[in-house]
């Protein structure tokens, strides 16, 4: 049985740089469905819940040594001057990827599937709901499994530490490890195709304190100026512009250091929330209709439209709905040499090196530009 039997899935180390005079006792927060800032809130208390990762001594034990790694590596890049060594780069993207799997958030997400298929009429017996919280815990394991057999997926990401010299000091969340993509949100290519992981263009952000965030990007799409891994900014534009990613992909809670900021980040956090989609996900069933030779069409099709008795296969399809941040840091920009592979299938475009190192399977894969 696990130690602790209350467990974060945001750890303490991340919050701590954000906690009131960087104690790691209390932390400052706003939570977006009282629309309110609330002062002094323990951080012991926040992100956490009894056996999140289940009772596993051994997940508990691999999950604290990243953890721990990621704790001594604030302590080289925090500091004013540093630069991100190999070490620290290699920490980053292992907590970063890990972070972004591991939230409540993302086991809600990742449950979303067998939510979907609990709808169908006749799956789950007469008078048996659906048990959200045992759904959740299955997508923790599952996340953390994909997380062993995937964790090298953002090596070929470039990492760059942001250095914040503006008066808008950068928040976190309770789902602080940001998936985003910016040249498939803005550029025609990447409608009605996904991005996850293994797609072109790919951003992760992470904010390490109220003065440093560390970015993920894929090289071959965009183009970063710095300066030993390190960009400096001195404008609010563009600390709002990575603050808003954290009003975006929060479930509920936005955290900050000094009180003293709090109704210039509720003004933010009101203005970043009007583009927060209304839900996270989208699930289409369809019907076997028909077969065409020798292949076999499906019609969409609402609940009430499915027969259970009719024999015919159903499909479910759920997707992400990924939010739309209305502007973007200057300092983040797309190549005019941008490139991806393509197979022309709905796969997408996808990063070369997750292709190489096989995280990528199909056929016919070419490489373009974008």
């Amino acid at each position: 049985m696990a130690d602790n039997k209350n467990q974060h899935f945001v750890p303490k180390a991340h919050l701590k740089p954000f906690s009131v005079d960087g104690g790691g006792k209390a932390i400052h927060l706003f939570n977006l469905d009282r629309d309110r800032a609330i002062p002094n809130a323990p951080v012991r208390n926040q992100c956490s819940s009894d056996y999140f990762y289940g009772q596993a001594p051994q997940l508990e034990a691999a999950i604290q040594s990243v953890e721990g790694s990621y704790g001594q590596m604030l302590a080289r890049v925090l500091p004013d001057g540093a630069a991100p060594g190999a070490l620290d780069q290699t920490v980053l993207r292992r907590f970063i990827l890990l972070q972004h799997l591991r939230t409540e958030a993302a086991a809600a997400s990742a449950s979303q599937v067998m939510a979907a298929m609990a709808q169908l009429p006749g799956v789950l017996p007469p008078g048996e709901d659906f048990d959200v919280k045992k759904a959740m815990r299955v997508a923790v394991e599952e996340a953390m499994l994909m997380y062993a057999r995937q964790m090298r997926m953002v090596d070929d990401l470039r990492v760059t530490v942001i250095r914040n010299e503006s008066r808008t000091p950068f928040i976190t969340s309770d789902d602080p490890a940001v998936l985003t993509n910016r040249w498939h949100l803005q550029n025609p290519k990447g409608r009605h195709r996904p991005f996850s992981l293994k797609h072109a263009g790919l951003v992760m952000l992470l904010p390490l304190s109220p003065r440093v965030l560390a970015m993920l990007h894929d090289p071959d799409v965009y183009t970063v100026a710095h300066r030993q891994g390190v960009v400096t900014i001195d404008h609010d534009g563009d600390a709002d512009a990575l603050n808003a990613h954290q009003v975006l992909n929060c479930a509920a809670n936005v955290f900050f250091q000094d009180w003293a900021h709090r109704e210039r980040i509720a003004e933010a956090v009101r203005g970043a929330a009007r583009d927060r989609p209304e839900r996270r996900h989208r699930t289409t069933y369809a019907v076997q209709d028909r077969v065409v030779g020798e292949h076999t069409r499906y019609a969409v099709a609402s609940l009430d439209e499915i027969n259970p008795e009719s024999g015919r296969k159903v499909l479910i399809h759920t997707e992400a709905l990924r939010p739309r941040p209305a502007r973007w840091p200057k300092f983040l920009t797309v190549r005019r040499d941008a490139r991806a592979l393509d197979n022309g299938t709905r796969t997408g475009f996808v990063r070369r090196a997750c292709f190489e190192a096989g995280f990528v399977t199909g056929e016919g894969f070419r490489q373009v530009r974008l």
